[in-house]
């Protein structure tokens, strides 16, 4: 009685489990996260390894605090890269490999890359998202840009520079206006378009004065000998060509005032502090900028202070310091926006490029400290297009907001 009882009981509890099992594999299905692939490319190993690198943390540090803090239901975030080595002739290879992981969006270091790649985008139904845009992918469909496009900036310059900052110099006359670039660069190419075009509007106004050297000069003699006698240059160097030539401009007593494009300064201000014989001689360098500074005291800033601090305190101060963690995070943020929303419009399981294009193009967010939403406006596909004017103060080593957000003027009104 006592073995028929115990395989009866046996039989029993197997006949519970396998009646159990279908709904333990159902909760693990349940349970499965739909993969949405952000394929970042960028360049990894070659001359722009450094910001490209900060960049990758940056975006990756964000999606670790949304997955550890506050998960996307349904879904989790995924980032494979691709390195381009800064050869443009590798984007094509590596858009096909990212799509080939099974890109859901793509995050392009260089909008150069989005011009090489537009086509793509739109002919597989891709959206791509970079920093700065060009004249040529400004208002097409799948590529989004977050904050930068040189020729507002150039305008949005020089209405500061006329309106604002030249009345304060008490000065007789108009202003005298350089421009330092490098030859070939897209950068500098649209930043002399629109400044000449400007001055072919009205000469009366201002004196313009271009220079622009080859890739990898260090040396500046020729061109600040064409520079030496403005009021203000417009910087638009990065990285050791900045910093050698402000480090010749100041070791020649230039007497004007150094005012960076969004890029060139904030980025690579180590650069420059290390060039320089003390930190006075680049007391008042002004930049122009369109993301927000450490001295902005608003929420965002104090959660990327903590996400350094939490996922890289070794490296906090360094990454801090710069504008590449800070922008990747914003980013972040923005792709964040994205893919929540576009979990709420279709359904976790229904998540792909085409949906996550339709939330991006709709997005209208709204970040204390930033002068307008990051939206889609009426013809433009760049989310946020106001700038401001930032100062660099040696006795704080920090830069600081001197003028709030404005719009460059071909768009004031909008």
């Amino acid at each position: 009685m006592g073995r028929k009882l115990t395989k009866m009981v046996v039989l029993v509890l197997l006949g519970v489990l396998l009646a159990t099992v279908p709904g333990l594999v159902g909760c693990a299905k349940e349970g499965v996260r739909k993969e949405i692939v952000i394929g970042f490319m960028g360049d990894f190993t070659g001359p722009a390894a450094a910001t490209c690198g900060e960049l990758y943390k940056g975006i990756t540090d964000y999606f670790r605090m949304v997955e550890e803090d506050d998960p996307i239901l349904g879904v989790k975030v995924k980032i494979i890269t691709y390195d381009t080595r800064m050869d443009y002739s590798r984007a094509p290879m590596g858009y096909e490999w990212l799509k080939g992981k099974g890109a859901d969006i793509f995050f392009n270091f260089s909008p150069i890359f989005q011009e090489i790649l537009v086509e793509k985008h739109q002919q597989h139904s891709i959206p791509s998202f970079t920093f700065a845009s060009s004249p040529a992918i400004v208002g097409q469909d799948w590529v989004y840009t977050l904050s930068i496009h040189y020729p507002w900036e150039a305008e949005a310059a020089m209405e500061w520079i006329l309106e604002d900052w030249w009345p304060e110099q008490e000065k007789d006359g108009i202003p005298k206006v350089g421009h330092i670039g490098v030859s070939g660069y897209v950068s500098t190419a649209q930043v002399t378009d629109t400044l000449e075009e400007l001055y072919e509007l009205d000469p009366t106004k201002f004196d313009l004065e271009e220079a622009a050297a080859p890739p990898g000069t260090m040396t500046w003699a020729v061109e600040f000998d064409q520079l030496e006698d403005c009021d203000i240059i417009i910087v638009d160097l990065f990285g050791p060509q900045m910093a050698s030539f402000l480090r010749e401009a100041i070791a020649k007593d230039y007497q004007g005032a150094f005012l960076g494009t969004s890029l060139a300064f904030l980025g690579f201000w180590d650069l420059a502090k290390a060039a320089a014989r003390q930190l006075e001689d680049l007391d008042g360098a002004l930049a122009m900028q369109t993301q927000l500074v450490l001295t902005d005291d608003v929420p965002f800033v104090d959660q990327m202070r903590n996400n350094l601090e939490r996922f890289r305190p070794a490296e906090a101060e360094t990454l801090g310091r710069g504008t590449s963690y800070m922008a990747a995070q914003m980013a972040g943020l923005v792709l964040e926006d994205t893919i929540r929303r576009t979990v709420a419009e279709v359904g976790a399981e229904n998540v792909d490029a085409v949906a996550l294009n339709n939330a991006l193009k709709s997005i209208d967010k709204t970040v204390e400290g930033f002068g307008e939403a990051f939206k889609c406006h009426e013809g433009s596909n760049i989310l946020h297009r106001m700038l401001r004017v930032v100062e660099y103060r040696a006795t704080e080593d920090d830069w600081y907001a001197i003028i709030d957000w404005f719009l460059p003027p071909s768009l004031a009104g909008q």
